[in-house]
């Protein structure tokens, strides 16, 4: 399984905590990073290099779809840019997670020209993406935070200009931009995964009290205390990055973050640092 992230120079220090906190709980077959074509991360680089992993760096072309975008939505696609890989398991992560536990369930898991990408529900209803995008339930709706995709068998159904052509013709429809035309394009092809790989800021036990923690709200909040026990993969959603929520309000993901970055801005070795079970 390769680990694959898409991001630009203004997200490198966030993008080094992610990648630090996935190599040290799962070995990849190579790093791959999706990167504006003047834009080589060499933060990220000397992480893999510090781990012994081998780096891909992917310069988007000038003759990418998301050209045909305007400047100020072009970010928002490089991960749709990433999808298009060599083939192999690709396991695509956005830079505001944090890995914290193994992940050799995914390498295992099958997917093929019927399902060929995996990713999660937001795990609460979400009743106007799935009116206006068709999809099955008010759950259907993935997040495209974190998703496990064979590239071949999704090459075989979709591009990364099919997916911006989608956004252009169905702008009305997609509030979230390219999350909502992944969702549009793959309605009935996604194997759904558990909460605990993609666990989002609203999971998360100091949300307890909101509205989608209440069973009454959301069929699914009988599942929060096992994805909260199980969390390989943190989601810090909606602005959760530990740095700008109130200390007073810090999990211990939150201070295992900290932990990374702060390691990270003194330099210190990478593979010296603890994973997560262990700190």
């Amino acid at each position: 399984m390769h680990l694959l992230l898409a991001l630009d120079r203004g997200f490198e220090a966030l993008g080094a905590v992610a990648l630090t906190s996935y190599l040290l709980h799962h070995r990849f077959e190579s790093v791959v990073l999706v990167t504006p074509p003047d834009q080589q991360l060499l933060q990220l680089e000397a992480v893999a290099a510090g781990f012994g992993i081998p780096l891909v760096w992917q310069p988007i072309g000038s003759e990418s779809a998301l050209h045909r975008l305007e400047p100020a939505l072009q970010p928002y696609f490089f991960c749709i840019e990433a999808l298009q890989q060599q083939p192999g398991r690709y396991l695509y992560v956005d830079a505001d997670t944090l890995c914290v536990s193994q992940l050799s369930a995914l390498e295992d898991l099958p997917l093929d020209a019927s399902h060929p990408l995996a990713a999660c529900s937001h795990g609460r209803p979400m009743a106007d993406r799935s009116l206006v995008l068709g999809l099955e339930s008010p759950f259907h709706y993935f997040n495209a935070g974190v998703m496990l995709f064979d590239a071949s068998a999704l090459a075989s159904q979709i591009t990364p200009m099919a997916v911006v052509d989608y956004y252009i013709k169905h702008r009305a429809l997609c509030r979230f931009r390219e999350q909502c035309a992944l969702n549009g394009l793959l309605r009935g092809q996604v194997q759904y995964l558990p909460g605990q790989y993609n666990l989002l800021s609203w999971m998360r036990e100091r949300q307890a009290q909101g509205r989608w923690h209440d069973i009454v709200a959301n069929s699914m909040a009988y599942c929060l205390p096992d994805v909260q026990q199980r969390m390989a993969i943190v989601h810090l959603s909606a602005g959760a990055l530990p740095h700008r929520v109130d200390p007073s309000r810090h999990e211990r993901v939150d201070r295992y973050w900290l932990h990374l970055e702060q390691a990270l801005r003194q330099e210190q070795r990478p593979t010296q640092l603890a994973c997560f079970a262990d700190w």
